[in-house]
């Protein structure tokens, strides 16, 4: 994501703008539900990592968009995790947010000064929490493992031995324990285990292939649906009936059409109204993620459809702001909204396109082979992981403005939490 901040000078004036790229990570609790997300970001969008005076530049920047980002209600507010520089912590910068879903990330150097310690416990008593970043048990940053809340360990950086002294000594203190880089369920299982409640990685996004599972005929008759949409030239009218035909989506559809996100002039109170004012490409972008909601199974985590949805906006923007054709466009689209259904399914994805109307090389593509639309693919997995030296490499090979790809990935964030309704 792309966003510009006001820089200023050594006197004081205002300098110039900056560019920061930025990405939203899930944390996910013992129960992989969403318990909050963490803001990467990286200044400039040639610099392969943020030069010191920049950091704290780029922390007011990830806050700004935290709170443009705010979801409403406070039966929906989830957590942010926000990596402040000493400098920012000692501005007393924090401030700016909410004590109650603003979680401090420092890092384990923060323990060895003073006014930072002190600082800290004076944010703390204004409710903010405190996470320790990377612990690796450093003894002159004791003071600062007393004080936090959470503590987050990279356990692909760590030998089980030292993974397992490093968990007893940060439990001896209380905190809650957080893993960082988990790549797999069984990494997750041992972990929840041994008494971590806080996940971040990519586990779920892994599918679960069983042999011999099958599609259920709820999942099948869902995906069939695609093709109704899918056709050269959809009929209202066909497509009127199909959705009337469950009132769950009706509902939904209704229910959308009149709320606050559409600011229709009039109430709309039937499914072809809905159809005519919304459009074609905007209701069959919606009805997508519903029908994808839909038939994950309900112990799967939501951000599997959600992050979809985020993938496919960002490629079809990228593509419609670098001006490709609307075909390609619509191809992209779909190659990210289906690009987690071997996740949502445990089922391979040459068993599942059999029920949906896609062309050989985007089933190729899904279905783990190496062809034209893998970049893409790729660009978009990156993105998410805030690898922005791999990001650098995937926009030049595939002759892209980096600019214009953090500002569609921007637009894509927006797009998805509208659409769903969820948070940042």
């Amino acid at each position: 994501m792309a966003e510009h901040t006001l820089e200023t000078s050594k006197d004081g004036t205002a300098a110039l703008y900056v560019d920061t790229f930025f990405a939203r990570q899930p944390i996910f609790d013992a129960d992989k539900n969403i318990w909050g997300y963490a803001l990467l970001y990286r200044h400039s969008s040639d610099a392969t990592q943020a030069r010191f005076d920049d950091k704290d530049i780029a922390t007011l920047t990830v806050i700004s968009n935290a709170i443009m980002n705010l979801p409403k209600g406070e039966e929906r507010i989830k957590k942010l995790c926000i990596n402040f520089t000493e400098e920012s912590i000692l501005r007393r910068v924090p401030r700016t947010l909410p004590a109650s879903s603003t979680i401090l990330l420092v890092e384990e150097s923060f323990g060895h000064r003073a006014e930072v310690l002190a600082t800290l416990g004076e944010l703390k008593a204004l409710g903010f929490q405190v996470a320790l970043n990377d612990f690796t048990g450093d003894p002159e940053a004791q003071g600062l493992l007393e004080l936090a809340d959470i503590v987050f360990i990279d356990i692909l950086s760590k030998e089980v031995p030292r993974l397992k002294e490093l968990t007893i000594l940060a439990q001896s203190h209380h905190a809650v324990l957080g893993a960082k880089r988990v790549e797999d369920i069984r990494q997750f299982e041992f972990l929840r285990k041994v008494g971590y409640t806080l996940f971040q990685g990519f586990f779920f996004e892994k599918p679960v292939i069983v042999p011999g599972r099958k599609l259920t005929s709820n999942q099948i008759s869902r995906l069939m649906l695609f093709k109704v949409l899918e056709k050269e030239n959809p009929d209202f009218a066909e497509i009127a009936r199909v959705i009337e035909t469950d009132v769950s989506i009706s509902y939904r559809l209704l229910a959308l059409t009149n709320s606050a996100n559409f600011s229709l002039s009039r109430k709309v109170d039937s499914i072809r109204q809905a159809l005519v004012l919304l459009g074609m490409k905007q209701i069959k972008s919606w009805l997508w993620l519903i029908f994808l909601t839909d038939i994950t199974p309900k112990h799967k985590t939501s951000e599997l459809p959600y992050l979809s949805a985020i993938r496919a906006k960002f490629l079809e923007r990228t593509a419609l702001n670098h001006d490709l054709p609307i075909a390609k466009a619509d191809l992209l689209y779909l190659l990210g909204l289906f690009s987690l259904l071997e996740a949502m399914l445990d089922v391979p994805f040459k068993e599942i396109s059999k029920n949906l109307p896609l062309d050989d090389d985007l089933t190729a593509a899904l279905s783990g082979e190496t062809n034209g639309y893998t970049p893409w693919l790729n660009m978009a997995r990156y993105f998410e992981r805030g690898e922005w030296d791999n990001i650098d490499g995937v926009i030049t090979s595939l002759d892209l403005d980096p600019m214009t790809v953090a500002n569609s990935y921007a637009e894509a964030l927006t797009w998805a939490k509208t659409i769903q309704g969820e948070g940042i």
